[in-house]
């Protein structure tokens, strides 16, 4: 890989899919339960901040019982978009009343489809191919977020941590104006991978 390809070659794959991944939060048990209210927005509330992402939508059947193990089946749909996430909530440890818990949300439902994310990672990877520097990124990151959104539950699951991993380097870098990430190893394995797993060049065009 050479220095002018760098950029390009990480943006490849973009999913957002940020929100995958295990999140901590607490709240009172009242009467040995956290109810589904609660839950619900201290679920929200947390996934936004951890991930730099606007305050999503979660939805619980019920509350949550206070005790070490307990745990509830709950459903994400990220704004702007109708995707819906798996999220499961699960109390971790219970401290004078407080329930604590993390909150691990999985891949979107019933959405993986390789053929319309390959689709969407060639529009990302062809607005991307101009970037010569990680602060030309931001612009175009923030130009793209339609797209992004648009297959953010399209990545299939053998790709999706990869393209996690993007995604969450490419939101920072819209929410900092820093998208200095883009030069690390990790990330630029990651969207080496993405690239693979579509039989795509940096610059959206099919390889050979």
């Amino acid at each position: 890989m050479n220095s002018s390809r760098v950029f390009r070659l990480v943006t490849a794959g973009l999913v957002f899919a940020a929100l995958l991944g295990a999140y901590s939060a607490s709240a009172a048990a009242v009467t040995g339960q956290v109810p589904k209210s609660v839950v619900e927005s201290q679920a929200a509330k947390v996934l936004a901040a951890q991930t730099g992402q606007p305050l999503p939508r979660v939805t619980c059947p019920g509350g949550l019982q206070g005790r070490v193990g307990a745990s509830i089946k709950c459903t994400l749909t990220p704004k702007g978009s109708t995707a819906k996430y798996p999220v499961t909530v699960t109390v971790r440890s219970i401290h004078g009343g407080t329930a604590h818990f993390y909150v691990q949300v999985g891949q979107a439902i019933g959405a993986a489809n390789k053929t319309e994310f390959c689709k969407d990672n060639a529009i990302l990877d062809q607005a991307t191919s101009v970037a010569q520097t990680p602060s030309a990124l931001v612009p175009i990151f923030e130009a793209n977020e339609n797209t992004i959104i648009d297959f953010q539950a399209t990545a299939p699951s053998k790709i999706v941590v990869d393209a996690a991993k993007l995604v969450q380097a490419a939101r920072k870098a819209i929410n900092t104006g820093n998208a200095n990430a883009f030069t690390t190893e990790a990330i630029m394995k990651a969207g080496a991978d993405v690239d693979a797993f579509c039989g795509q060049n940096p610059d959206g065009s099919p390889v050979g």
